[in-house]
């Protein structure tokens, strides 16, 4: 058990308050998850307990290494031995049912796509790559009849994984001109999403036989938001050789009254895209639609709408209530890709059940998930290596 202390080094549990008093006068309030109740020092004063049955229950949820001859669970969990730890980091992990289960689940790794037989067939040829020409797939139909996933051992980062490959693949399709990336974070997404609309087939300018050259079609738009100034700047450095940057202001009345000039000005038939950095909140931050203030996003969508493509990628904690209801009436996209719909405190979570309660709206074209890592990661921490994402088309747009 002393052992483990080294391996418990990131918890810390002082014993129970009681500990100083007669076994017989402390007791979990549940015994089937004794584990966890001894960890979190969740007792009670009650003389009346199956002792056999508490030990049973617990020992099936520690780790085996914790215990031998001398040192077992009923002697080092049932009563405080200070003869069992160096330190109290050996409480949490031998004493708690949840510490000892949780690292034996099987680790995900890799990446994981699904594409709706509704899908159109470049975007799912695109989305799950090479290996639709070689491998039907297996069968996803907790998705929905006919779905199909493809699965990879690929590993993944920050700015490469499905998701990055999800959104480009939208930037490729045909008539995609204007994309909405919320938010500019790195500009990884950003990146990728300019590199996709110059190489769309028939794209003027980009070295392909276009079917519409010479017509001087504009040139591709994203827009984008972020509060920090120093991400900006890191972004336009980065983003020299995909875009032509158009940084503005959007939070003050002034600022919107200058932005909305400038998305008046005639659009110029060139390449790179435009990307227009906006320094702000799409919806300023912390209030509500009542009553209804001017914003960014609104007034982007105002003169762009409908939006080809809308990528929701929030940080954590930000609910985007207000700005998911301009998006939905305002803006009016005809795809949506939502990112860590499976982390808590992300608003892509709730914006994707909110779409899949509306069949008649919103159609689910493509789900899937990578990991950032090969292996599970420490204790709660692993909620966040694995990350899901899905793809929506307007029934509106389609006419179905």
């Amino acid at each position: 058990a002393a052992a483990a202390a080294v391996l418990a080094a990131s918890g810390s549990m002082a014993p129970p308050s009681g500990a100083g008093a007669p076994l017989s006068a402390w007791a979990p309030r549940n015994a089937a998850v004794v584990g966890t109740a001894l960890a979190v020092g969740a007792w009670e004063h009650d003389a009346t307990w199956d002792r056999e049955s508490l030990v049973e229950a617990a020992a099936a949820r520690t780790l085996a290494s914790c215990w031998n001859e001398e040192f077992t669970y009923e002697r080092c969990c049932l009563r405080w031995d200070e003869g069992c730890w160096q330190g109290t980091g050996g409480w949490t992990m031998c004493c708690s049912g949840w510490a000892a289960v949780a690292p034996a689940a099987e680790a995900f790794a890799g990446r994981w796509v699904a594409a709706s037989p509704l899908a159109p067939r470049g975007l799912a040829r695109c989305l799950v790559g090479e290996a639709s020409a070689v491998d039907e797939g297996t069968s996803a139909e907790h998705l929905g009849p006919g779905w199909r996933a493809w699965a990879t051992d690929q590993e993944s980062g920050i700015c490469d994984n499905s998701f990055a490959d999800a959104v480009a693949c939208l930037a490729s399709q045909p008539a995609v001109a204007v994309v909405i990336d919320l938010y500019l974070g790195g500009a990884c997404t950003a990146a990728r999403i300019a590199e996709a609309l110059v190489a769309q087939p028939g794209r003027e300018g980009n070295g392909s036989s276009p079917s519409s050259a010479g017509l001087g079609e504009p040139a591709p738009e994203i827009f984008s938001f972020e509060d920090s100034a120093a991400r900006l700047h890191e972004a336009s450095v980065r983003g020299r050789s995909h875009w032509r940057a158009r940084r503005l202001k959007a939070s003050s009345t002034d600022d919107l009254i200058a932005l909305q000039a400038e998305l008046l000005k005639p659009l110029r038939a060139h390449l790179p895209p435009s990307m227009w950095m906006l320094q702000g909140s799409p919806y300023p931050r912390g209030e509500e639609l009542f009553p209804y203030l001017w914003n960014g996003l609104d007034v982007v969508c105002l003169h762009r709408q409908p939006v080809d493509v809308v990528v929701i990628d929030p940080g954590n904690k930000a609910p985007m209530v207000a700005e998911w209801q301009i998006i939905d009436t305002v803006c009016r996209p005809r795809w949506v890709v939502l990112h860590n719909i499976n982390l808590p405190n992300h608003a892509g979570g709730w914006i994707y059940q909110y779409l899949l309660d509306r069949p008649k709206q919103w159609r689910q074209e493509a789900f899937g998930r990578y990991a950032l890592h090969p292996e599970r990661w420490t204790l709660t921490v692993e909620l966040k290596r694995v990350r899901s994402w899905a793809v929506f088309s307007s029934t509106k747009s389609d006419g179905s």
